[in-house]
């Protein structure tokens, strides 16, 4: 287990999967993410909990990719679909420790030709770093010899309070539109408002856990050079997450589907339905499918870069405000 400390916070990390194994705010009893008592019970869990995930997160229909001309069949795990790039994917492996200091670790992992299906000899990095303001910035890069498409995502389960789920939670996000998305949880295509949809939290408001929440919102039509903030998540005991991201995209994730019956939890929590919220910065899900989508298209010789922050608040009120509209 690698253990980082500041000031303010704890942050423990697994080198298999690149992993936040729980993140303690000062003061507070409990992790803010999901977690088990037992490391070794992150291997065995199947909802990626605090992994990271790629090297293409989310779905990919029918595991199909189209680059330069040529299609690159990924795994199918998910009925006829891809997801998180099927089950040998990054969350699944062991990440060298590069670098580390008290408050950072950078982690590295290179993947073959074809691993996963996808072309080029792609190496990975991220790197965890506790800063100032109580947060947790996420830098993750990726580069590759051959023409690949590349979309990495952080993978945590949220939980602010000592509640045994999230139903007291409140969200905002800074996104006008979000993708509909059909029976197989795969964008329609469409780019729709979230104006009278249950994806609209362009103002504050409860999280709902009476019915399932898994879509992507719209933040941004590119990855932007520097983070942004774009969404604030406050629990009932006055602690609130707030993110920022260069990324174009927020899969949102109530955890509708976690297990009733998993391994035990990290002290004071309870994993079951709706126990943690998954906000996931990232590229749109199914880009390679999606011309209209922002690519995510990694040419050979380049570097993909993307960078969150997470900063714990103690006083809900201590958070900026932010815009309701896609730029």
């Amino acid at each position: 287990m690698i253990v980082l400390e500041s000031a303010d916070l704890t942050a423990h990390i697994l080198a298999r999967g690149a992993t936040l194994a729980g993140l303690w705010l000062r003061g507070h009893p409990r992790s803010l993410v999901l977690g088990f008592a037992d490391p070794f019970s992150f291997e065995a869990a199947a909802f990626y909990a605090g992994a990271i995930v790629g090297p293409v997160a989310n779905r990919i229909s029918r595991g199909q990719v189209h680059i330069d001309d040529k299609l690159f069949q990924m795994p199918l795990n998910e009925g006829v679909n891809c997801l998180h790039s099927g089950d040998e994917g990054l969350n699944t492996l062991e990440w060298e420790v590069c670098e580390q200091t008290d408050v950072a670790v950078t982690l590295a992992v290179e993947l073959a030709d074809y691993a996963m299906g996808l072309p080029g000899t792609r190496r990975v990095c991220v790197t965890y770093a506790l800063e100032q303001d109580s947060t947790l910035s996420v830098k993750i890069t990726a580069s590759s010899d051959f023409d690949t498409v590349v979309n990495i995502a952080h993978h945590p389960y949220w939980t602010l309070d000592n509640g045994a789920d999230i139903r007291h939670h409140r969200l905002r996000v800074d996104a006008a539109h979000y993708l509909p998305v059909n029976d197989r949880n795969l964008p329609t295509g469409q780019i729709l408002s979230v104006a009278g949809s249950q994806y609209d939290f362009r103002t504050d408001r409860a999280v709902p856990v009476d019915r399932p929440l898994d879509a992507n919102l719209c933040l941004s039509p590119r990855r932007l050079n520097n983070p942004r903030d774009i969404a604030t998540l406050t629990g009932t005991g006055g602690i609130c997450l707030q993110i920022a991201t260069t990324e174009p995209g927020l899969q949102i994730y109530n955890g509708s589907g976690l297990p009733a019956d998993g391994p035990p939890a990290l002290p004071g929590q309870t994993i079951a339905p709706f126990s943690g919220i998954a906000l996931e910065p990232q590229g749109w899900p199914d880009a390679p499918n999606n011309p209209g989508f922002p690519s995510i298209l990694l040419k050979a010789g380049e570097q993909y870069h993307q960078q969150t922050r997470y900063r714990i608040a103690r006083d809900a009120l201590d958070r900026p405000e932010i815009a309701t509209s896609m730029s």
